[in-house]
């Protein structure tokens, strides 16, 4: 595993070469546990391998030991401060640290908490998200990835005493939303992060392709491949039972899933290439309404939290026909779920991959 970290994890600042990605003409060969990749790829492609390694990460040794407790530096002040989102306060007594320039540091778990996200941690490598991972990021590392998108966060996170802390300024760049600090009061706004307007993009998905969706990370092709619904449905019923893992690796290699890497494996075997997180995969396809589902259509929900204008996408699923659809998030794994009032209740929107 120590070879994924060597070779993977600097480009989210795990060692000196961040920012030596490989190029289409120089592929790098990646080995562990016995098997060999050919880095060679397309960009998209690259970025989920690179995510679903990342994660693998979160539950196997690698890459150093635990985290280091550090000591805040000098001319740093804590503070107690309030935490309101969406405009609504959650949280009263929230620790801060706060620079002699004015820069706050924020925990990270007390901020995404209200969101309904949680954090999964491991050798320095921290995953953000409910059923799979929205966020992915690393200790004293500038480089983040947001859905399967790369970004490079103001200042890296750091270890302040137990906890995890970043800037209002990282944490609003990894976000995706706006983050303020009211000097005065001694509070922490963060604006409602609504994934139907960031991601209702309409686009087209081809076979083995990208879509042609508004990101500088997808590369347009040709229309959405030809698929038999009925059989995406099936298949994806033969992995009822298949047990649960966050951020779960390639199903060749774990025989598990989460919600995402799921609906990943089952679209693949029809020459459909999903990205590897539930965020990712909202941005691809056309839009479909919750009357208009048909079996083989993702659907994709929000984590229920205290702020009705929080709508970040946390889960997908595949609609299987008849009110039902077909989903992984914890055990018994792989199940067939009703689509009653309560998952109705957390639904954002649908999206069409196929024709």
């Amino acid at each position: 595993m120590r070879g994924f970290c060597s070779r993977f994890l600097p480009y989210i600042g795990c060692g000196s070469a961040a920012h030596n990605i490989p190029s289409m003409e120089n592929p790098i060969p990646i080995t562990g546990k016995g098997f060999f990749f050919m880095f060679k790829c397309s960009r998209l492609a690259k970025m989920s391998l690179l995510l679903a390694l990342v994660l693998a990460m979160l539950t196997a040794g690698g890459c150093g030991g635990p985290r280091a407790n550090r000591e805040p530096d000098a001319g740093m002040q804590q503070r107690t401060a309030s935490l309101m989102v969406a405009g609504r306060t959650n949280v009263y007594r929230m620790p801060v640290y706060e620079e002699a320039g004015g820069r706050v540091w924020v925990p990270v778990a007390e901020a995404v908490r209200p969101m309904g996200l949680k954090l999964h941690e491991a050798n320095g490598i921290t995953a953000i998200g409910d059923t799979d991972a929205a966020y992915v990021i690393r200790t004293d590392s500038s480089q983040a990835l947001a859905g399967d998108s790369k970004i490079v966060l103001p200042q890296a996170p750091r270890q302040l005493g137990n906890k995890l802390y970043m800037t209002k300024q990282s944490l609003a760049r990894l976000l995706g939303t706006n983050v303020d600090w009211d000097s005065k009061l001694y509070r922490l706004n963060v604006d409602a992060i609504d994934d139907r307007e960031m991601f209702n993009a309409r686009g087209r998905v081809t076979a083995k392709g990208m879509v042609d969706a508004k990101s500088d990370s997808m590369q347009p092709l040709a229309a959405a491949p030809e698929v038999d619904e009925n059989a995406v449905v099936e298949y994806a019923k033969g992995f009822l039972g298949t047990p649960y893992q966050f951020g779960a690796e390639a199903y060749a290699q774990s025989r598990k899933f989460d919600c995402s890497s799921f609906t990943r494996h089952v679209f693949d075997r029809f020459g459909v290439d999903l990205p590897r997180s539930s965020r990712a995969q909202s941005q691809l396809g056309t839009t479909v309404e919750e009357n208009d589902l048909r079996p083989g259509d993702l659907m994709f929900f929000y984590t229920p939290n205290r702020y009705e204008s929080n709508k970040i996408v946390g889960h997908v699923g595949l609609y299987a026909g008849n009110g039902k659809f077909i989903q992984t998030y914890g055990d018994p794994g792989v199940v067939v779920s009703d689509f009653n009032a309560y998952w109705q209740g957390r639904f954002l929107f649908g999206k069409r991959v196929s024709q």
